[in-house]
Protein backbone atom coordinates (compact mmCIF):
# COMPACT_ATOMS: atom_id res chain seq x y z
CA UNK A 1 0.00 0.00 0.00
CA UNK A 2 1.22 3.47 -0.66
CA UNK A 3 2.41 6.31 1.57
CA UNK A 4 -0.91 7.96 0.46
CA UNK A 5 -3.67 5.02 1.40
CA UNK A 6 -1.55 5.03 5.15
CA UNK A 7 -4.04 6.06 7.33
CA UNK A 8 -4.12 9.04 9.36
CA UNK A 9 -1.89 9.45 12.10
CA UNK A 10 -3.28 10.50 15.48
CA UNK A 11 -1.26 13.62 14.67
CA UNK A 12 -2.54 14.41 11.85
CA UNK A 13 -6.02 14.23 12.71
CA UNK A 14 -5.80 16.01 15.73
CA UNK A 15 -4.29 19.01 13.28
CA UNK A 16 -7.20 18.94 11.10
CA UNK A 17 -9.54 19.66 13.53
CA UNK A 18 -7.26 21.98 15.71
CA UNK A 19 -6.49 23.85 12.29
CA UNK A 20 -10.69 23.84 11.27
CA UNK A 21 -11.55 24.80 15.03
CA UNK A 22 -8.64 27.71 14.45
CA UNK A 23 -10.39 29.32 11.49
CA UNK A 24 -13.75 29.09 12.88
CA UNK A 25 -12.67 31.13 15.70
CA UNK A 26 -12.47 34.14 13.17
CA UNK A 27 -16.15 33.86 12.43
CA UNK A 28 -16.63 33.88 15.65
CA UNK A 29 -14.75 37.04 16.74
CA UNK A 30 -15.81 38.59 13.21
CA UNK A 31 -19.42 38.58 13.88
CA UNK A 32 -19.28 39.41 18.23
CA UNK A 33 -16.71 41.84 17.42
CA UNK A 34 -19.44 45.31 17.40
CA UNK A 35 -20.77 43.66 20.77
CA UNK A 36 -18.32 45.40 23.06
CA UNK A 37 -17.30 48.25 21.05
CA UNK A 38 -20.76 49.10 20.18
CA UNK A 39 -20.61 52.17 22.91
CA UNK A 40 -17.26 53.25 21.16
CA UNK A 41 -18.73 53.01 17.14
CA UNK A 42 -22.16 54.97 17.88
CA UNK A 43 -19.37 57.64 19.65
CA UNK A 44 -17.39 58.10 16.92
CA UNK A 45 -19.37 57.85 14.17
CA UNK A 46 -22.65 59.23 15.40
CA UNK A 47 -24.74 55.48 15.27
CA UNK A 48 -28.01 55.50 16.54
CA UNK A 49 -29.54 52.22 18.07
CA UNK A 50 -31.19 51.29 14.27
CA UNK A 51 -27.54 52.10 12.95
CA UNK A 52 -26.23 49.68 15.18
CA UNK A 53 -28.72 46.72 14.68
CA UNK A 54 -28.09 47.08 10.82
CA UNK A 55 -24.37 47.02 11.09
CA UNK A 56 -23.90 44.21 13.58
CA UNK A 57 -27.00 42.52 11.71
CA UNK A 58 -25.40 42.96 8.03
CA UNK A 59 -22.73 40.34 9.22
CA UNK A 60 -25.40 37.33 9.50
CA UNK A 61 -27.47 38.66 6.53
CA UNK A 62 -24.51 38.55 4.01
CA UNK A 63 -23.69 35.08 5.71
CA UNK A 64 -27.30 33.83 5.80
CA UNK A 65 -27.63 34.74 1.65
CA UNK A 66 -23.75 33.13 0.90
CA UNK A 67 -25.26 29.78 2.31
CA UNK A 68 -27.10 28.66 -0.97
CA UNK A 69 -24.28 29.29 -3.07
CA UNK A 70 -21.59 27.88 -0.68
CA UNK A 71 -23.89 24.67 -0.36
CA UNK A 72 -23.16 24.48 -3.91
CA UNK A 73 -20.16 25.21 -3.88
CA UNK A 74 -19.43 22.77 -1.28
CA UNK A 75 -20.88 20.03 -3.33
CA UNK A 76 -19.17 20.63 -6.26
CA UNK A 77 -15.55 21.49 -5.18
CA UNK A 78 -14.99 20.30 -1.70
CA UNK A 79 -14.89 21.53 1.66
CA UNK A 80 -11.24 22.60 1.39
CA UNK A 81 -11.00 24.52 -1.58
CA UNK A 82 -14.68 26.46 -0.86
CA UNK A 83 -13.05 27.56 2.42
CA UNK A 84 -9.72 28.94 0.68
CA UNK A 85 -11.80 31.18 -1.61
CA UNK A 86 -14.15 32.40 1.16
CA UNK A 87 -11.36 33.37 3.91
CA UNK A 88 -9.84 35.79 1.55
CA UNK A 89 -12.81 37.37 1.84
CA UNK A 90 -13.03 38.33 5.23
CA UNK A 91 -8.99 39.29 5.72
CA UNK A 92 -10.43 41.95 2.90
CA UNK A 93 -13.14 42.90 5.01
CA UNK A 94 -11.28 43.04 8.14
CA UNK A 95 -8.78 45.58 6.09
CA UNK A 96 -12.15 47.35 5.13
CA UNK A 97 -13.68 47.80 8.55
CA UNK A 98 -10.24 49.37 9.87
CA UNK A 99 -10.17 51.74 7.10
CA UNK A 100 -13.97 52.77 7.42
CA UNK A 101 -14.94 56.36 8.06
CA UNK A 102 -18.41 55.86 7.73
CA UNK A 103 -21.57 54.00 8.70
CA UNK A 104 -21.56 53.26 5.26
CA UNK A 105 -18.12 52.03 5.06
CA UNK A 106 -18.42 49.86 7.94
CA UNK A 107 -21.79 48.32 6.97
CA UNK A 108 -19.76 47.20 3.59
CA UNK A 109 -16.68 45.47 5.93
CA UNK A 110 -19.14 43.66 8.03
CA UNK A 111 -20.65 42.08 4.33
CA UNK A 112 -17.23 41.41 3.35
CA UNK A 113 -16.46 39.76 6.79
CA UNK A 114 -20.04 37.28 6.80
CA UNK A 115 -19.12 36.53 3.04
CA UNK A 116 -15.82 35.37 3.99
CA UNK A 117 -16.89 33.80 6.90
CA UNK A 118 -19.80 31.80 5.20
CA UNK A 119 -18.23 28.50 4.87
CA UNK A 120 -15.82 28.36 8.81
CA UNK A 121 -18.58 25.95 9.98
CA UNK A 122 -20.40 24.12 6.93
CA UNK A 123 -16.68 23.42 5.09
CA UNK A 124 -15.63 21.67 8.36
CA UNK A 125 -18.46 19.83 9.06
CA UNK A 126 -18.50 18.75 5.54
CA UNK A 127 -15.11 17.30 6.45
CA UNK A 128 -16.32 15.66 9.79
CA UNK A 129 -18.82 13.80 8.26
CA UNK A 130 -16.63 12.40 5.71
CA UNK A 131 -13.81 11.94 8.50
CA UNK A 132 -15.68 10.04 11.63
CA UNK A 133 -19.00 7.72 12.20
CA UNK A 134 -22.08 9.07 12.08
CA UNK A 135 -22.36 9.51 16.09
CA UNK A 136 -19.80 11.30 16.43
CA UNK A 137 -21.51 14.33 14.63
CA UNK A 138 -23.05 16.29 17.02
CA UNK A 139 -19.90 15.61 19.58
CA UNK A 140 -17.48 17.07 17.13
CA UNK A 141 -19.95 19.95 16.19
CA UNK A 142 -20.03 21.26 19.65
CA UNK A 143 -16.74 20.91 19.98
CA UNK A 144 -15.44 23.03 16.53
CA UNK A 145 -18.01 25.35 18.12
CA UNK A 146 -16.77 25.25 21.47
CA UNK A 147 -13.59 25.87 20.44
CA UNK A 148 -14.36 28.40 18.19
CA UNK A 149 -16.35 30.80 19.85
CA UNK A 150 -13.01 30.90 21.39
CA UNK A 151 -12.85 34.19 19.18
CA UNK A 152 -16.17 35.12 20.43
CA UNK A 153 -14.07 35.34 23.67
CA UNK A 154 -11.25 37.37 22.53
CA UNK A 155 -13.96 39.65 21.29
CA UNK A 156 -14.86 40.69 24.69
CA UNK A 157 -12.46 41.82 26.98
CA UNK A 158 -10.01 41.27 25.11
CA UNK A 159 -10.96 43.36 22.22
CA UNK A 160 -11.81 46.17 24.88
CA UNK A 161 -8.55 46.01 25.93
CA UNK A 162 -7.02 46.39 22.77
CA UNK A 163 -9.29 49.09 21.91
CA UNK A 164 -8.09 51.34 25.14
CA UNK A 165 -4.42 50.26 24.28
CA UNK A 166 -4.44 50.91 20.55
CA UNK A 167 -7.77 52.16 19.10
CA UNK A 168 -10.59 49.60 17.05
CA UNK A 169 -9.09 50.35 14.01
CA UNK A 170 -5.65 48.38 14.79
CA UNK A 171 -7.19 45.61 16.13
CA UNK A 172 -8.79 45.25 12.98
CA UNK A 173 -5.90 44.78 11.07
CA UNK A 174 -4.27 42.89 13.66
CA UNK A 175 -7.49 40.45 13.20
CA UNK A 176 -6.76 40.26 9.43
CA UNK A 177 -3.13 39.59 9.84
CA UNK A 178 -3.89 36.64 11.81
CA UNK A 179 -6.64 35.38 9.63
CA UNK A 180 -3.90 35.29 7.09
CA UNK A 181 -2.08 32.87 9.02
CA UNK A 182 -4.68 30.25 9.86
CA UNK A 183 -5.79 30.76 6.24
CA UNK A 184 -2.32 29.45 4.91
CA UNK A 185 -2.00 27.01 7.67
CA UNK A 186 -5.62 25.51 6.85
CA UNK A 187 -4.56 25.12 3.36
CA UNK A 188 -2.04 23.39 4.14
CA UNK A 189 -3.01 20.78 6.34
CA UNK A 190 -6.90 20.17 5.29
CA UNK A 191 -8.53 17.71 3.44
CA UNK A 192 -12.06 16.68 2.30
CA UNK A 193 -11.52 12.99 2.54
CA UNK A 194 -9.12 10.78 4.82
CA UNK A 195 -6.25 8.73 3.35
CA UNK A 196 -7.21 5.52 1.23
CA UNK A 197 -10.93 6.76 0.75
CA UNK A 198 -11.91 7.88 -3.01
CA UNK A 199 -12.11 11.49 -2.98
CA UNK A 200 -15.96 12.64 -2.72
CA UNK A 201 -18.28 12.38 -6.45
CA UNK A 202 -17.82 16.27 -7.72
CA UNK A 203 -21.80 17.11 -8.97
CA UNK A 204 -21.80 17.59 -12.51
CA UNK A 205 -24.81 19.16 -12.21
CA UNK A 206 -25.71 22.44 -13.94
CA UNK A 207 -27.18 25.45 -12.06
CA UNK A 208 -30.67 24.62 -12.70
CA UNK A 209 -30.18 20.84 -11.32
CA UNK A 210 -28.27 22.23 -8.15
CA UNK A 211 -31.10 25.15 -7.07
CA UNK A 212 -33.45 21.98 -7.72
CA UNK A 213 -31.35 19.73 -5.28
CA UNK A 214 -32.31 23.33 -2.88
CA UNK A 215 -36.04 22.69 -3.65
CA UNK A 216 -35.69 19.04 -2.67
CA UNK A 217 -34.61 19.93 0.37
CA UNK A 218 -37.17 22.25 1.00
CA UNK A 219 -39.74 19.67 0.11
CA UNK A 220 -39.41 17.78 3.16
CA UNK A 221 -41.34 17.93 5.58
CA UNK A 222 -39.06 18.07 9.00
CA UNK A 223 -37.12 20.89 7.17
CA UNK A 224 -39.65 23.73 8.18
CA UNK A 225 -40.24 23.34 12.06
CA UNK A 226 -36.28 22.82 12.22
CA UNK A 227 -35.85 25.81 9.66
CA UNK A 228 -37.97 28.20 11.76
CA UNK A 229 -36.71 26.59 15.41
CA UNK A 230 -32.72 27.35 14.00
CA UNK A 231 -33.67 30.79 13.23
CA UNK A 232 -34.89 31.91 16.35
CA UNK A 233 -32.58 29.54 18.36
CA UNK A 234 -29.42 30.97 18.36
CA UNK A 235 -30.25 34.86 16.76
CA UNK A 236 -32.22 35.02 20.48
CA UNK A 237 -28.84 34.58 22.22
CA UNK A 238 -26.68 36.61 19.75
CA UNK A 239 -28.95 39.44 19.86
CA UNK A 240 -27.45 39.79 23.35
CA UNK A 241 -24.42 38.64 23.34
CA UNK A 242 -23.19 40.46 19.76
CA UNK A 243 -25.19 43.08 20.34
CA UNK A 244 -27.72 44.61 23.22
CA UNK A 245 -25.95 43.32 26.85
CA UNK A 246 -23.24 45.83 26.03
CA UNK A 247 -25.26 48.82 25.56
CA UNK A 248 -27.54 47.81 28.25
CA UNK A 249 -24.77 47.27 30.91
CA UNK A 250 -23.37 50.93 29.74
CA UNK A 251 -26.94 52.45 29.78
CA UNK A 252 -28.75 50.53 32.53
CA UNK A 253 -25.60 49.75 34.70
CA UNK A 254 -23.25 51.79 34.23
CA UNK A 255 -20.68 49.84 33.13
CA UNK A 256 -17.43 51.87 31.38
CA UNK A 257 -15.43 49.19 28.58
CA UNK A 258 -13.30 47.41 30.49
CA UNK A 259 -16.38 46.10 32.88
CA UNK A 260 -18.47 45.54 29.91
CA UNK A 261 -15.80 43.55 28.47
CA UNK A 262 -15.65 41.28 31.59
CA UNK A 263 -19.20 40.83 31.60
CA UNK A 264 -19.43 39.87 27.92
CA UNK A 265 -16.64 37.47 28.89
CA UNK A 266 -18.46 35.60 31.36
CA UNK A 267 -21.62 35.15 28.65
CA UNK A 268 -18.85 33.86 26.19
CA UNK A 269 -17.09 31.57 28.35
CA UNK A 270 -20.02 30.22 29.91
CA UNK A 271 -20.78 29.57 25.85
CA UNK A 272 -17.88 27.52 25.22
CA UNK A 273 -18.03 25.26 28.50
CA UNK A 274 -21.66 24.81 27.34
CA UNK A 275 -21.19 24.02 23.88
CA UNK A 276 -18.61 21.24 25.22
CA UNK A 277 -21.43 19.49 27.59
CA UNK A 278 -24.40 20.16 25.39
CA UNK A 279 -22.56 18.22 22.64
CA UNK A 280 -22.84 15.07 24.30
CA UNK A 281 -26.81 15.97 24.32
CA UNK A 282 -27.87 13.32 22.00
CA UNK A 283 -26.04 10.56 23.65
CA UNK A 284 -27.32 11.47 26.99
CA UNK A 285 -30.46 11.88 25.86
CA UNK A 286 -30.82 8.87 23.29
CA UNK A 287 -32.55 11.47 21.12
CA UNK A 288 -31.54 14.66 19.45
CA UNK A 289 -35.11 16.66 20.04
CA UNK A 290 -35.52 16.74 23.80
CA UNK A 291 -32.22 18.39 24.51
CA UNK A 292 -32.79 21.18 22.08
CA UNK A 293 -36.49 21.33 23.60
CA UNK A 294 -34.81 22.08 27.11
CA UNK A 295 -31.96 24.07 25.88
CA UNK A 296 -34.77 26.49 23.73
CA UNK A 297 -37.39 26.75 26.97
CA UNK A 298 -34.24 27.67 29.41
CA UNK A 299 -33.13 30.31 27.32
CA UNK A 300 -37.00 31.58 26.77
CA UNK A 301 -37.15 31.28 30.50
CA UNK A 302 -33.94 33.28 31.21
CA UNK A 303 -34.93 36.24 29.14
CA UNK A 304 -38.71 36.25 30.42
CA UNK A 305 -36.80 37.00 33.68
CA UNK A 306 -34.62 39.34 32.33
CA UNK A 307 -37.66 41.23 30.88
CA UNK A 308 -39.83 40.83 34.05
CA UNK A 309 -37.45 42.09 36.95
CA UNK A 310 -37.43 45.82 37.61
CA UNK A 311 -33.95 46.90 38.26
CA UNK A 312 -32.13 43.90 39.15
CA UNK A 313 -28.57 44.31 40.73
CA UNK A 314 -25.86 43.99 38.47
CA UNK A 315 -24.81 40.54 40.47
CA UNK A 316 -27.68 38.79 39.46
CA UNK A 317 -27.80 40.17 35.67
CA UNK A 318 -24.28 38.84 35.41
CA UNK A 319 -25.14 35.39 36.68
CA UNK A 320 -28.41 35.15 34.46
CA UNK A 321 -25.68 36.43 31.72
CA UNK A 322 -23.87 33.78 32.08
CA UNK A 323 -26.32 30.86 32.85
CA UNK A 324 -27.96 31.87 29.02
CA UNK A 325 -24.32 31.74 27.79
CA UNK A 326 -23.82 28.29 29.29
CA UNK A 327 -27.81 27.15 28.16
CA UNK A 328 -26.65 28.36 23.93
CA UNK A 329 -24.50 25.33 23.45
CA UNK A 330 -27.89 23.17 22.53
CA UNK A 331 -27.82 25.29 19.60
CA UNK A 332 -25.17 22.92 17.63
CA UNK A 333 -28.11 20.12 17.97
CA UNK A 334 -29.84 21.59 15.82
CA UNK A 335 -27.72 21.45 12.47
CA UNK A 336 -26.23 18.16 14.59
CA UNK A 337 -30.55 17.15 13.91
CA UNK A 338 -30.37 18.12 10.09
CA UNK A 339 -27.33 16.35 9.35
CA UNK A 340 -29.38 13.16 9.88
CA UNK A 341 -32.59 14.08 7.98
CA UNK A 342 -30.59 14.72 4.73
CA UNK A 343 -29.11 12.18 1.93
CA UNK A 344 -25.40 12.55 1.63
CA UNK A 345 -25.54 13.83 -1.75
CA UNK A 346 -27.79 16.99 -0.79
CA UNK A 347 -25.82 16.96 2.80
CA UNK A 348 -23.94 20.41 1.80
CA UNK A 349 -27.13 22.24 0.27
CA UNK A 350 -29.19 21.08 3.30
CA UNK A 351 -27.05 22.16 6.27
CA UNK A 352 -26.24 25.32 4.43
CA UNK A 353 -30.59 25.82 4.13
CA UNK A 354 -30.52 25.32 8.18
CA UNK A 355 -27.31 27.48 8.58
CA UNK A 356 -29.36 30.39 6.61
CA UNK A 357 -31.95 30.53 8.47
CA UNK A 358 -29.93 30.66 11.36
CA UNK A 359 -27.94 33.96 10.15
CA UNK A 360 -30.72 35.49 8.64
CA UNK A 361 -32.55 35.22 12.09
CA UNK A 362 -29.96 37.01 13.62
CA UNK A 363 -30.01 39.67 11.06
CA UNK A 364 -33.62 39.93 11.37
CA UNK A 365 -34.16 39.72 15.12
CA UNK A 366 -31.47 42.59 15.63
CA UNK A 367 -32.95 44.53 13.07
CA UNK A 368 -35.91 44.44 15.10
CA UNK A 369 -34.79 44.72 18.14
CA UNK A 370 -32.75 47.82 16.74
CA UNK A 371 -36.46 49.73 16.19
CA UNK A 372 -38.41 48.89 19.03
CA UNK A 373 -35.30 49.81 21.38
CA UNK A 374 -35.05 53.12 19.26
CA UNK A 375 -38.97 53.51 18.90
CA UNK A 376 -39.29 53.29 22.76
CA UNK A 377 -36.38 55.66 23.14
CA UNK A 378 -37.99 58.53 20.79
CA UNK A 379 -40.77 58.11 22.71
CA UNK A 380 -39.56 58.28 26.06
CA UNK A 381 -39.20 55.21 27.29
CA UNK A 382 -36.52 55.19 29.87
CA UNK A 383 -33.84 53.20 28.59
CA UNK A 384 -33.78 50.17 31.39
CA UNK A 385 -37.69 49.72 30.09
CA UNK A 386 -36.42 49.39 26.33
CA UNK A 387 -34.27 46.46 27.34
CA UNK A 388 -36.34 44.79 29.36
CA UNK A 389 -38.96 44.80 26.38
CA UNK A 390 -36.52 43.68 24.28
CA UNK A 391 -35.66 40.77 26.08
CA UNK A 392 -39.72 39.79 26.66
CA UNK A 393 -39.45 39.98 22.99
CA UNK A 394 -36.94 37.78 22.22
CA UNK A 395 -39.01 35.35 24.84
CA UNK A 396 -42.17 35.16 22.89
CA UNK A 397 -40.24 34.33 19.74
CA UNK A 398 -38.43 31.66 20.94
CA UNK A 399 -41.46 29.74 22.46
CA UNK A 400 -43.10 30.71 19.40
CA UNK A 401 -40.30 28.98 17.21
CA UNK A 402 -39.97 25.87 20.33
CA UNK A 403 -44.00 25.13 19.38
CA UNK A 404 -43.04 24.85 16.20
CA UNK A 405 -40.38 22.33 16.47
CA UNK A 406 -42.06 20.17 19.04
CA UNK A 407 -44.51 18.94 16.08
CA UNK A 408 -41.92 16.65 13.96
CA UNK A 409 -40.44 13.23 14.92
CA UNK A 410 -37.55 12.72 17.20
CA UNK A 411 -34.15 10.73 16.01
CA UNK A 412 -31.06 9.96 16.51
CA UNK A 413 -27.74 8.81 15.16
CA UNK A 414 -28.21 4.70 15.51
CA UNK A 415 -31.34 5.44 13.67
CA UNK A 416 -29.22 6.84 10.62
CA UNK A 417 -26.58 3.59 11.25
CA UNK A 418 -28.86 1.78 11.29
CA UNK A 419 -31.04 3.05 7.87
CA UNK A 420 -34.48 3.56 9.71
Amino acid sequence: MSDARKPASRLYVVSLVGILCLVYTVSQFLRSSTGVIAPNLAADLGLQPEGLGILSGAFFLSFAVAQIPVGILLDRYGARLTMIGSVGVAILGCFVFAAARSEAGLTLARVLMGLGCSAMLMGPLMIYRRWFPADRFAMLSGLQISIGTVGALMATAPLAFATELAGWRASFVGAGLVTLVLAIAMGLIARDVPPGHARPHRSTETLTQSLGGIAEVMRKRSVWPLFVMISCGYASFAAVQTLWASPYLADVHGLDLTARGNVLLGITGGQIVGLLVWGYGERVFGSIKKPIVAGAALSASILALLGILDTPPLWLVTLLFVIFGLNAGYTPLLLAHGRLIFPDRLAGRGITLLNFGNMAGVFVLQGLTGALIGQLSRAGIAPELGYRATFGALALVLVAALAYYSTIPDTNSRALVEGD
